[in-house]
């Protein structure tokens, strides 16, 4: 298997941007299967893929999850919202002990960046969003077993939108690094 080329990676990475305002055009289903195939992908505890996702793309849904989001408010004009829950009762076969139930969640956020990830290798645009659990869960309808973990807005950049205006900010490493040696 070929090597990423690690420029190549963390030019994506400076490229993926959180993007609160779409254009019109609905992104295809193809390409949000696209990136639910990277989703799938993501690492995970045990092997566990404790993932579900909900990909609402329902214009009155959307607007009804949109009451459920912290900082959501742009979720209507995206062309689809994705709605990760975790399985609380995700275990791998062997039926070991997850130590950590949160490893759970931790790997749905890790979905989530391959997903935002992906939108930016596609041109897309997208924004991890925060949700109020309990009414989140409530409005789509799911089992109990399912734990809203966070949603993902996706749609196409706007025109005049597809190149950052600028760099991310980003603390220094020497602030936010701790080497133990």
């Amino acid at each position: 298997m070929p090597m990423m080329n690690y420029e190549s990676f963390l030019e994506l990475c400076e490229h993926r941007r959180s993007i609160r305002y779409f254009d019109t055009e609905p992104v295809s289903r193809g390409d949000l299967e696209k990136l639910l195939v990277l989703a799938n992908l993501a690492p995970n505890v045990q092997n566990t893929q404790p993932w579900r996702f909900h990909v609402i793309v329902n214009e009155e849904l959307k607007q009804k999850v949109m009451t459920a989001s912290c900082y959501g408010n742009f979720i209507a004009g995206a062309s689809a919202f994705v709605v990760v829950t975790a399985d609380q009762t995700a275990r791998k076969d062997t039926r070991e002990i997850v130590w950590n139930p949160r490893e759970l969640e931790y790997s749905c956020v890790s979905a989530i960046e391959h997903m935002a990830l992906g939108a930016a290798a596609l041109g897309l645009g997208s924004c991890w969003i925060s949700l109020h659990h309990g009414q989140a869960h409530e409005i789509l309808k799911l089992p109990t077993k399912e734990l809203v973990v966070g949603g993902l807005m996706i749609g196409k950049l706007k025109r005049g939108e597809e190149h950052p205006s600028g760099t991310h900010q980003r603390k220094p490493l020497e602030d936010v690094v701790t080497w133990h040696e």
